[in-house]
């Protein structure tokens, strides 16, 4: 089991503890001797670390796990680990949860409402959401998914977290609007990112897979709707058109993956409440990164730019 973490580290500290090597790179001194610069990662953060007159245990690939030697300095404000000794650990032997990041949110509790909703939709609403959320092989990918790699939500169990705030937000809408179809709404908000539980990749480190590059959760989450409604006799044509609309449309705008813009009510709701959570997201990780006492965030490059943190007024 991991016991040094990267954001409890300090200069002067021994380490002798298993890391991610997200990068590696081969460089040469001034006098043409090689070392090796690793960017390491665990849950917590990334790490520099460096390898003077490397040896035959160093031969490793990025993109694997090893145990590393060494003491922590700080160089330019930034710690650096000068590694003595290194090599590689068995993937049967690592945690994947002590170096991906994860909400402190309670994913189990969230799962739970999202399938009691899906339960009690109108049918066949309700035999299309439930062919999903009583799937046990898909309630173990979408309580692990990070909504994101980078943007909002990007640590594990981020999905099931997005999804439910989503759904908090869309049934308060709703009892504000008595005119809202609430079922069509919830299912677009249960439904519309579905297709990241195959988008992203979520083991060794948080990336895109070759299917989600490929095509992206909208087209892929499009494409697992279809084959369940094709499953369910008799299911109306034209629900079944609304519902996958909602899904293609919830990014609003072509320039941000979505082919069409929302184009009745419940669609452009759905856009909304996806893009301010998003955004709300965004906001708490810029805070949660930042020092007691800053005024100003550094500039996030999905909000566009950079944020005032100043709270008391």
């Amino acid at each position: 089991m991991k016991k040094q973490f990267i954001e409890n580290l300090h200069p002067g500290d021994d380490v002798d503890d298993v890391f991610y090597i997200a990068e590696k790179e081969t460089r040469k001194t001034r006098d043409g001797k090689d070392f090796i610069i690793f960017q390491l990662r665990d849950r917590t953060g990334i790490l520099k670390a460096i390898m003077f007159e490397p040896a035959s245990s160093s031969n490793l690939p990025k993109g694997v796990f090893a145990c590393l030697r060494g003491r922590l300095s700080e160089y330019n404000g930034r710690l650096n680990l000068k590694i003595d000794g290194i090599r590689q650990i068995k993937e049967a032997e690592i945690d994947y949860t002590d170096f991906l990041p994860k909400t402190a949110r309670d994913v189990e509790a969230c799962y739970i409402r999202l399938r009691e909703t899906a339960n009690r939709l109108r049918d066949p609403l309700s035999a299309l959401l439930t062919a999903f959320y009583d799937n046990s092989a898909f309630e173990r990918q979408f309580k692990l998914a990070p909504a994101g790699v980078r943007a909002h939500h990007a640590y594990l169990g981020g999905l099931c977290v997005h999804t439910y705030d989503m759904l908090t937000a869309a049934e308060a809408l709703c009892k504000l609007n008595s005119d809202l179809d609430k079922d069509l709404l919830l299912a677009g908000v249960l439904l519309h990112d579905i297709g990241k539980i195959r988008e992203y990749e979520y083991t060794r480190t948080i990336d895109n897979t070759d299917e989600g590059k490929l095509l992206g959760h909208i087209v892929i989450g499009t494409r697992m709707i279809e084959r369940e409604i094709e499953r369910i006799p008799r299911f109306p044509e034209k629900l079944a058109w609304k519902l996958l609309h909602m899904v293609i449309s919830h990014h609003g705008f072509m320039e941000y993956g979505s082919p069409r813009r929302p184009l009745f009510l419940e669609a452009e709701i759905l856009h909304q409440l996806d893009n301010l959570d998003s955004k709300r997201a965004m906001y708490d990780e810029v805070a949660a990164r930042s020092n007691a006492g800053e005024r100003w965030s550094e500039y996030h490059p999905y909000l566009e730019h950079d944020t005032y943190l100043e709270r008391d007024v």
